[in-house]
């Protein structure tokens, strides 16, 4: 069931639920009975989201990646071009509140009222996206919140992740998938037992072991899943020199015909650029930190957004500093 504000949000809920179904199709998520206005109805699955010390973990990491990785290649339909970062950041710099009543608790108006005396977010949003324009990043589908709380272990199979909430999801650059994902190595959600309900350390953002390690094993997810889609698309060609010249085996290999078209169907080939994996790896490390500046911008925006809308119990303008100190 939707929460309190989905009725301001219905073309990214009407998103979210297009893209769950697709993936239930593909098996790529829990299966969706239904939709109606206010929800969906899905299967249950006995799962628990990932900790981040578990994200931070060298195999889950590696298990992660790869997942990722499979994500990135498919197709969905959704507008291609990257267009969904800068139209909803410059959505939430227009939506910052100009009344200080907008927020309940007192600390956040006082926060706002400092940063908004010195901060010129639509200055500082062109000089990001001036910077990222020199960062060459392919496009692809993106999850966009990829964090611990939307990754989920199967209780009846351990070794199993899957990946929830697509409501952010969208045609972007993967630099932001794989930076944003870095960033969420320093908030935990879970372990803090009061306000403002969330623990960071900025210490515990991936060194480069850690950074290359997720990467190599998104690079090797990529590289095994076009293998695998081309191979599908060796059986449509053999299929059809089959079908020519053996008429006992056109049932049989019309049905796998059928099956890899699908298949193919579903994948966008990221480009491995034509060079060894260990250049690839800096490229997409290089994509992933500078990315991470957008993301930190993003969530930062977003919480200004959230503490002046509403009431669940989170301290966004606390979330707000530690983001921007970030960035800065």
């Amino acid at each position: 069931v939707y929460g309190e504000s989905h009725q301001k949000h219905r073309g990214t809920l009407l998103i979210d639920s297009v893209v769950c179904t697709l993936l239930s199709e593909r098996r790529l998520g829990p299966h969706v009975h239904g939709i109606f206005p206010e929800g969906r109805l899905e299967e249950f699955v006995e799962a628990e989201c990932l900790l981040v010390n578990e994200i931070r973990d060298e195999i889950i990491s590696r298990q992660i990646a790869q997942m990722l990785g499979e994500l990135h290649q498919l197709d969905m339909p959704l507008v291609k071009e990257p267009i969904w970062l800068y139209k909803t950041i410059d959505h939430f710099i227009s939506d910052l509140p100009s009344d200080l009543h907008k927020f309940e608790i007192v600390e956040d108006q006082h926060i706002f009222q400092e940063i908004r005396a010195v901060c010129n977010f639509h200055e500082e949003a062109a000089e990001l996206k001036k910077i990222l324009a020199t960062i060459e990043s392919p496009v692809c589908f993106t999850h966009n919140d990829f964090q611990p709380g939307n990754i989920l272990r199967i209780n009846t199979f351990p070794e199993k992740l899957t990946v929830i909430d697509f409501e952010y999801c969208s045609y972007n650059y993967r630099g932001f998938d794989i930076g944003n994902h870095f960033c969420e190595f320093i908030f935990d959600y879970k372990s803090a037992k009061g306000w403002p309900f969330f623990n960071f350390n900025y210490e515990l953002y991936p060194n480069e072991k850690q950074q290359l390690n997720f990467i190599n094993s998104y690079i090797e997810a990529i590289i095994n899943y076009q293998e695998q889609e081309k191979a599908a698309q060796n059986v449509v060609t053999n299929g059809t020199h089959d079908i020519d010249h053996n008429n006992d085996s056109v049932s049989n290999t019309n049905n796998s015909a059928s099956v890899a078209s699908h298949q193919s169907k579903s994948v966008t080939f990221l480009p491995l650029n034509n060079i060894d994996q260990t250049e690839l790896a800096k490229q997409i490390m290089k994509e992933a930190n500078y990315f991470a500046l957008a993301s930190h911008f993003f969530w930062s925006l977003w919480a200004i957004t959230m503490a002046s809308t509403t009431a669940i119990k989170f301290g966004y303008m606390v979330y707000f500093e530690r983001c921007y100190l970030e960035l800065s």
